[in-house]
C-alpha cells in the first residue's frame, strides 16, 4: 500500500482525472460494466494494495482476484455468494475470504437503514483492507451507512463508492466531502459512477452532516424499501 502523501498524488494522478463514460452492463444492468472493472483493477495497481474488502460480490471478485489480489467480500446472501464462488478458479477461491451475514437496522445519524452491524471482527477486516469497494447493500441508499463505516473504521484505505449516480447517494457524497475538508475526493463518471474516498492517514473524527429534509427522505426511503 502507497503511503499517505503517495495517496494524495493518486487522487490528482490522470487516472482519476481522464474522462470516461457512464454505462451499464449491457445484460445485467446492476453488475459492473467492463469499462468500471479495468477501472477498479487499474486503481488497485496504481495503490499497489495487498488487500481488497469488498461489500458485496460478483463481477468484481473475480475481476479482482484474477489479477492476483487478496479479497475478502462481505455478502447477506448464500445464494449470490455462491454464485460468485462458482465463476473462481480454486487458486482464486484460496485467495478469497468469505463473509456472509444478514444486513439488520441501524441508524445512520438521525434516520434507520438496512446495513451490517460492525462488530470486532469485521471492523479488523475493514480496518486491516487496503481498497474498499462499497458495491452493497442492494437498495443503494443505505450504502451512505456502509461509506460511513468504511471510513470510520480504516484512516489509510481508497475508498470506492459505487452507483452515485443515483442523486441521493452523490448528495451525500457532496456533503460528507464538504464537512471534512480533509477527506480526499474525486467523483469518477465511469460505469455507474464511482465517488473515491481516502482520509489518508487523518486520524481527526469524521463529522456527518444531515439537513432536516435529507433526514426525512432517509426515513421515506426506510419505509420504502421495507415495502419491497
Amino acid at each position: 500500500m502507497l503511503n499517505d502523501s503517495d495517496i494524495r498524488k493518486v487522487f490528482d494522478s490522470p487516472l482519476l482525472q481522464r474522462g470516461y463514460v457512464e454505462c451499464d452492463h449491457p445484460a445485467l444492468p446492476a453488475a459492473l460494466p467492463d469499462a468500471a472493472l479495468e477501472f477498479l483493477v487499474a486503481l488497485a495497481r496504481q495503490c499497489e494494495v495487498a488487500s481488497v474488502f469488498e461489500f458485496g460480490s460478483g463481477r468484481s471478485t473475480a475481476a479482482l482476484l484474477r489479477e492476483g489480489f487478496r479479497v475478502t467480500s462481505l455478502e447477506d446472501s448464500n445464494r449470490w455468494m455462491e454464485q460468485t464462488r462458482a465463476q473462481l478458479s480454486e487458486e482464486e477461491k484460496s485467495r478469497h475470504v468469505v463473509l456472509v451475514r444478514p444486513l439488520s437496522r441501524r441508524m445512520h445519524g438521525w434516520f434507520p437503514v438496512m446495513d451490517w452491524p460492525v462488530d470486532p471482527e469485521l471492523a479488523r477486516c475493514i480496518g486491516g483492507a487496503d481498497l474498499i469497494l462499497v458495491d452493497s447493500p442492494y437498495y443503494a441508499p443505505f450504502r451512505e451507512s456502509t461509506l460511513w463505516s468504511s471510513l470510520a473504521h480504516n484512516d489509510h484505505a481508497v475508498v470506492v463508492l459505487d452507483d452515485t449516480r443515483i442523486p441521493t447517494l452523490s448528495r451525500f457524497c457532496d456533503r460528507l466531502a464538504a464537512s471534512n475538508p480533509a477527506l480526499l475526493h474525486r467523483r469518477v463518471k465511469v460505469g455507474h459512477t464511482f465517488d473515491i474516498f481516502s482520509r489518508a492517514g487523518d486520524k481527526a473524527p469524521l463529522t456527518r452532516s444531515h439537513l432536516l429534509l435529507e433526514i426525512l427522505k432517509g426515513w421515506r426511503r426506510f419505509f420504502m424499501a421495507a415495502q419491497q
